[in-house]
């Protein structure tokens, strides 16, 4: 039999695209299995070509009968390494595990059904619902406030889709993704929907990447990774919390959810939603320069009203265990007597931020990150948050003691306090509280239950769930989040700010907001109306002044190394080639310069800064640095390219 020779895409940190052989026919899309170094691998057939001028192995199986991938699907991974610049195998590696991309594809599982429970929408959410077309592509940006009902539209668009045979993706912040949700999901469509993170265990995912692909599930409710699932029908897409920063991959290919879920939805020609009650700066933008169709709610259903906010200046006020503003103590008395529920952010886990040398006031870092260590009580260890290394005896090293005295407060601490003031009235959650999304719906169906009277948490409390019971928010830390040294940081803040105080006054009961600050003149907390544009105004004049996204575009270089000069004297090679070149005449470039987190993991840590008025110079200067890093890397040195970059540090 002739010989075929096709090009077959690999999971691997490389260009990822080699040829080899087959005497059958195959089909773009289809895995096979092909021989790769002294091992086995499955890969995606591209493309049939002319037979090469080299040698080729031959393909050892074709795993299916009807291409799993469609040719969109592979246009889709064509564009993320284009847009990132990064190697195509590299994309297929950082989007799909060998394991699933391995899994065998059923199409005989049964799917789950429910009863419907009907519900009327409002005329504002109706009028939302039916102006979304099938079947053309559209972004529809819906910024509604908190508690407003923008998963009804969700699910009304979702059930039209469904009646007409085609499949939804919804995709949420992976917190999200509680029990409470899923029940709310599954008896408004009628149908178990298929859950997709990387939390849940082998067989379970493989479980529901199969339902989805094979086209068995309609519905498909995941984290990030959802998108990746192939299938062959997908009629919508819907990305809640658009502007989460988790949606952000930190490693490469450094894709961001939203922007690739727009990308994808207008390569299948199908409608996309992005949701928030704060949306994201960039995509406010794109809405005002009509890339985007905006709809805005501004009411709750059933007449629940936004709550008070009020701002405690913590110069001026009482502080009750070193921590608790007094008329934050006082309301959460008020919540305990009069059986309502409250919620406590503090976006720091642990005991204490800080630890000092008692004897000669120096602070204690981690050996391997140029960061201070978190003290967690219920421990009894020091961790570093960046590198996890735990440290049981501490010794100063600047003068040898072992006597170190706590400074600041977590999560851990103000349940401490709490608890002693509110027995058996408290519950805590934080990634050091909760390892599974188990134990999370757990505490969270504890507090939905009313066997606590105050949930104390970092932002993993602050969005997505609803306590017709909470009352009263206090929020307290926030003046740490505003500091940050990131041209984000007062977006994210009055993000994390409007979405917590979301959580107050849903239903029947008003609500009100405490928010502790040593700043009361910051100009974010006058924008915390969510139903008006002012701080989109504000924060674009500011971006236009600073030249920062959405009115450039943005890459971060970061190069580490164990060898600090090595590290140094590479990053300043690639920069200053970088500003001799003309290709990058309309380039502005910064650096090198000492990365925010200077040290981390016992590797040294440069950065440069890139900012470009139009992406293809942006790109092409990205390719450049690249090159000039791969000829003057040395030994394990490392390269990390961010484009459009959401974390500083």
């Amino acid at each position: 039999m002739e010989k075929s020779y096709y090009n077959i895409l690999l999971p691997v940190p490389t260009e990822g695209v080699y040829t080899y052989f087959s005497e059958g026919i195959l089909n773009t899309g289809e895995r096979v299995i092909v021989p790769f170094g002294k091992r086995e691998i499955t890969g995606i057939v591209l493309e049939k070509i002319e037979k090469p001028d080299f040698e080729c192995k031959e393909i050892i199986m074709c795993c299916d009968d009807a291409p799993l991938f469609s040719k969109e699907y592979i246009t889709f991974l064509k564009n993320i390494a284009s847009y990132y610049t990064c190697p195509l195998g590299l994309v297929l590696h950082g989007v799909l595990s060998e394991k699933i991309l391995n899994i065998e594809i059923s199409d005989i599982e049964p799917v789950k059904s429910h009863p419907v429970k009907e519900i009327t929408l409002t005329k504002e959410q109706q009028a939302i619902a039916d102006s979304i077309q099938l079947n053309t592509y559209c972004c529809h940006l819906i910024k509604g406030i908190t508690g407003s009902g923008k998963t009804e539209i969700y699910q009304e668009a979702a059930k039209k889709v469904i009646a007409s045979g085609k499949q939804v993706l919804y995709i949420v912040p992976e917190i999200s993704l509680t029990q409470q949700l899923i029940e709310r999901l599954a008896y408004r469509l009628g149908v178990e929907p298929s859950i997709y993170h990387y939390k849940l265990t082998d067989k379970a995912r493989k479980k529901h990447f199969s339902d989805f692909a094979a086209g068995n599930s309609k519905f498909m409710l995941g984290a990030r990774s959802a998108l990746f699932v192939p299938a062959k029908n997908i009629g919508l897409i819907i990305v809640d919390e658009e502007h989460e920063s988790s949606y952000k991959q930190d490693e490469s290919p450094s894709y961001h959810l939203r922007d690739m879920a727009v990308m994808y939805a207008n390569i299948l020609n199908i409608p996309i939603i992005l949701g928030s009650a704060t949306p994201s700066v960039e995509s406010m933008h794109n809405a005002e320069s009509g890339k985007y169709v905006l709809h805005t709610l501004l009411e709750r259903p059933n007449h629940a009203t936004l709550p008070e906010i009020e701002i405690i200046d913590m110069k001026t006020t009482n502080l009750i265990g070193s921590m608790i503003a007094e008329p934050v103590y006082d309301e959460l008395s008020n919540i305990v007597k009069r059986n309502e529920q409250a919620i406590i952010l503090l976006n720091r886990k642990g005991y204490s931020t800080y630890l000092y040398c008692q004897q000669c006031g120096a602070l204690a870092d981690c050996v391997n990150c140029s960061v201070s260590l978190v003290s967690f009580k219920s421990k009894n260890k020091a961790i570093c948050r960046y590198c996890n290394t735990e440290y049981d005896n501490l010794t100063c090293s600047v003068c040898g003691s072992k006597i170190f005295k706590e400074y600041g407060y977590g999560t851990e601490k103000v349940e401490e306090f709490l608890e002693s003031m509110f027995p058996d009235k408290v519950i805590r959650i934080d990634t050091e509280s909760v390892s599974s999304i188990k134990t999370l719906n757990k505490n969270l169906k504890k507090f939905e239950n009313k066997e606590a009277n105050i949930l104390v948490g970092t932002q993993l409390i602050a969005k997505g769930l609803h306590f017709p019971e909470v009352t009263f928010v206090g929020v307290l830390g926030i003046d740490n989040l505003m500091a940050l040294p990131d041209f984000r940081a007062m977006e994210k803040a009055y993000q994390l700010l409007v979405q917590v105080s979301g959580r107050a006054g849903r239903e029947h009961l008003s609500g009100k907001v405490y928010i502790q600050t040593m700043n009361p003149e910051a100009p974010v907390f006058n924008m915390l109306d969510s139903s008006d544009l002012e701080f989109y105004k504000w924060e674009l004049s500011r971006r236009n002044i600073t030249q920062y996204p959405p009115f450039t575009k943005l890459a971060r270089l970061i190069f580490s190394y164990i060898n600090q000069e090595e590290c140094y004297n590479t990053a300043k090679i690639t920069a200053n080639t970088l500003k001799s070149l003309k290709e990058t005449a309309n380039l502005t470039i910064y650096g090198p310069k000492d990365a925010t987190l200077a040290k981390l993991q016992n590797k040294y840590r440069y950065e440069i800064l890139i900012k470009s008025v139009t992406n293809s110079d942006l790109n092409r200067a990205l390719i450049i640095a690249q090159q000039i890093f791969n000829k003057c890397k040395k030994g394990a040195m490392r390269l990390k390219i961010d484009k459009d970059p959401y974390f500083m540090m």
